[in-house]
């Protein structure tokens, strides 16, 4: 850090780590530890200011840095963080973020799949939720990024009702929306 530069407010830091939760910013890497990065180098602006710093693992700053990870990639998930904080829940977010994960896996097993192919992965945009619990995903619900399987087969809703869970979708809106939440782009 330059010797003039003076240190990011706490409040500020704190505002910054909140909004990312206190993880690495890109929803594909969302790794602990954190630091802050400045989305336009502080020599540039000489300011810190919130809508120019974002929470990075060390990996991905140094990345950031280095160009690997453009200035315009990061300007996206700084905006989408916007949108995902000030829409959805954070039980919202955490069901996005394991249809990421798990899309995550298939990818590792097959590196030429899209988002597009979904259907091809059986359970990629398939997840099991407490039935009474519905409501907590509202938003996701009334935005079309999920829906509920609805069983043709009788024996089979009686099962997960036994269960008292149901089987959250990702429908086709969920999956683009996914596609442009990891590929940094507005969402």
């Amino acid at each position: 850090m330059a010797q003039d530069r003076p240190d990011i407010p706490t409040a500020l830091k704190r505002a910054v780590l909140v909004e990312a939760g206190h993880r690495c910013a890109i929803p594909t890497c969302r790794q602990t530890p954190v630091e802050l990065a400045h989305i336009t180098p502080w020599a540039k602006v000489k300011a810190h200011t919130f809508d120019n710093l974002i929470a990075l693992c060390p990996t991905c700053h140094t990345r950031f840095d280095r160009g690997e990870i453009d200035r315009k990639a990061v300007l996206q998930y700084k905006a989408n963080l916007e949108v995902l904080n000030h829409r959805y829940t954070d039980i919202e977010r955490q069901l996005l973020k394991a249809f990421v994960k798990n899309w995550q896996r298939v990818r590792s097993y097959y590196p030429s799949a899209c988002i597009g192919d979904v259907g091809r992965f059986a359970g990629f945009g398939a997840l099991r939720v407490y039935a009474d619990m519905w409501w907590t995903l509202a938003n996701l619900l009334d935005d079309g990024i999920i829906e509920f399987r609805q069983e043709d087969h009788v024996e089979m809703r009686l099962q997960e009702e036994r269960r008292n869970a149901r089987v959250v979708l990702l429908t086709e809106k969920g999956r683009k929306f996914l596609a442009h939440w990891i590929a940094a782009q507005p969402i």
